[in-house]
């Protein structure tokens, strides 16, 4: 499952105070309303589909001590129900998808608590159509209070270079390197992802199959009907580069094997684009930024990206000359693979 990646918003207090002859404390507590917080994405790619539900909270005390505790941002499962809606182009219903809790345990570390925390899960095997809306519902059975949002999914395209009948990839050159691809529908913000896998194998025979990302700018497109080409240009010896900042130096012992290389292209919906431009950090003195949601009667988002992916067998045998010799690689222990008896 890939990782999930959520940002949960709380509430700000100010403690008020002021000393006079006569010592008054206040509370600028207000009271509670609840506040659901909601992110998820739908991809065609995937098939299976996660939404995170939380809620903000208040506190008397150290915030920072109130996020550290599960309770305080997470609805009781039982309280509440959720599923998503499907229509049609004509808004003719289709069918309801349920979301059950699951369990993740390798929540990164944080403001807030970790590393367990649940989400919503479609069943796995859910495939998504291209041609349908996707309306979410979060209903709150204490508290009657429903949560709705809407999203078109990102819908697949197609890479025009390299072509598909180049297998292996070429890092050996100094000259531009070009992937290019047909805009997606409904897709707005996109970046390439260079995958590269590899293996190492401990002095005792223990294989670890290994990944590393080599990540590009990203770019947007003009429109969002699908009718652009888009490029990314790459210099192909930064590729050692990037091995060399990324890579730890061979244990004593150990053999390491070049495998293969994949492009990744994901898509951004056009409301996922804007979320990510309003959070982005500000290089401009003036900090204040607009706030966007697209969630009713809450925060957060509900939107859609989409993965295209270009599989390669691996490097050419020149890439793989200049990663065994490399005056910059050398050092990392690749050698060839030895063939089998």
């Amino acid at each position: 499952m890939n990782k999930i990646i959520f940002k949960i918003f709380l509430l700000a207090f100010i403690v008020v105070a002021f000393a006079t002859s006569c010592k008054n404390d206040v509370d600028i507590n207000d009271e509670y309303k609840e506040i659901s917080v909601v992110y998820g994405l739908l991809d065609m790619s995937e098939t299976q589909h996660f939404v995170k539900l939380t809620k903000a909270f208040q506190t008397q005390g150290n915030v920072y001590i109130a996020a550290k505790e599960i309770d305080n941002s997470q609805y009781n499962p039982s309280d509440i129900v959720m599923f998503i809606e499907v229509y049609n182009d004509n808004g003719t219903f289709i069918k309801d998808i349920n979301l059950d809790t699951v369990m993740i345990t390798n929540k990164d570390t944080g403001d807030f608590y970790a590393p367990d925390q649940i989400v919503y899960a479609t069943a796995k095997g859910e495939k998504l159509s291209p041609n349908y809306e996707y309306h979410l519902k979060v209903k709150n059975l204490v508290t009657g209070n429903i949560v709705e949002a809407n999203t078109r999914l990102v819908k697949d395209f197609s890479i025009v270079k390299p072509i598909s009948l180049i297998k292996s990839i070429d890092f050996s050159s100094s000259y531009p390197k070009t992937v290019e691809w047909h805009s997606a529908e409904n897709g707005k913000l996109y970046q390439l992802t260079v995958r590269y896998f590899y293996t190492d194998v401990l002095s005792d025979g223990t294989m670890i199959p290994h990944s590393v990302d080599w990540v590009m700018p990203s770019i947007k497109s003009d429109k969002t009907d699908g009718t652009e080409k888009l490029h990314v240009q790459y210099n192909g010896y930064a590729f050692y580069d990037m091995l060399v900042a990324n890579l730890e130096l061979p244990e004593a012992g150990m053999k390491r094997y070049s495998d293969s290389v994949q492009y990744v292209i994901t898509v951004a919906h056009e409301d996922f684009s804007i979320y990510l431009d309003v959070n982005e950090p500000s290089t401009s003195i003036v900090q204040e930024r607009p706030a966007f949601s697209n969630i009713s009667n809450g925060i957060g988002l509900f939107s859609s990206r989409f993965n295209n992916y270009r599989p390669f067998i691996g490097l050419t045998q020149k890439s793989l000359d200049s990663l065994y010799n490399g005056s910059k690689t050398y050092m990392l222990g690749f050698e060839d693979r030895p063939l089998n008896p």
